[in-house]
């Protein structure tokens, strides 16, 4: 009888941080930020936005660099006296050139960051209003855990309430 019951208390402790710990599970979730990322809507819209941007600056860096090859032709064709002005132009002309080329690129690169930022920071707010939302405590990135129960994976919900709420 006290082997019973012994056996009966053990089984009820178990039983007792089973359910302890599988109402923990409910506590924490996983969300894929990369996958995230890339199906948000925004996202695709800035991309567009910036690859635009960029397209138009290499339109017109095309335009500077023609004008540039223009007057490296002149010079082949100019007289010698003429050649040493001319050579001082195109210098100041590369100069002019590189320098716009490297704002061009700076520019995109720091206008893609804030947008970048502006996307991780849309992703984050979504996150917490599901936690809080849900009661949820602890949310892992994905990319950190090596194995994640398909019912604690949140991502496609992540997904779906980040892009309702995003408006052009």
């Amino acid at each position: 009888m006290g082997r019973l019951l012994r056996g009966v208390i053990v089984m009820l402790v178990s039983l007792g941080f089973l359910a302890s710990s599988l109402a923990y599970a409910e506590d924490i979730i996983c969300v894929d930020l990369f996958e995230v990322f890339s199906k948000y809507k925004k996202t695709e819209d800035y991309d567009k936005l910036l690859e635009e941007k960029q397209n138009k600056k290499e339109e017109e860096l095309e335009k500077e660099k023609k004008e540039l090859d223009k007057l490296k032709e002149q010079l082949k064709l100019i007289k010698e006296s003429e050649k040493e002005a001319k050579k001082k132009e195109i210098e100041e002309k590369t100069s002019e050139f590189n320098d716009l080329r490297r704002q061009a690129l700076l520019d995109l690169k720091k206008e893609r960051d804030t947008r970048m930022k502006e996307i991780l920071e849309d992703i984050q707010a979504a996150i917490e209003k599901y936690a809080e939302k849900n009661k949820v405590k602890i949310v892992l990135k994905k990319s950190a855990v090596s194995f994640v129960d398909s019912k604690l994976d949140k991502t496609k919900d992540i997904i779906n309430i980040i892009n309702k709420e995003y408006k052009k």
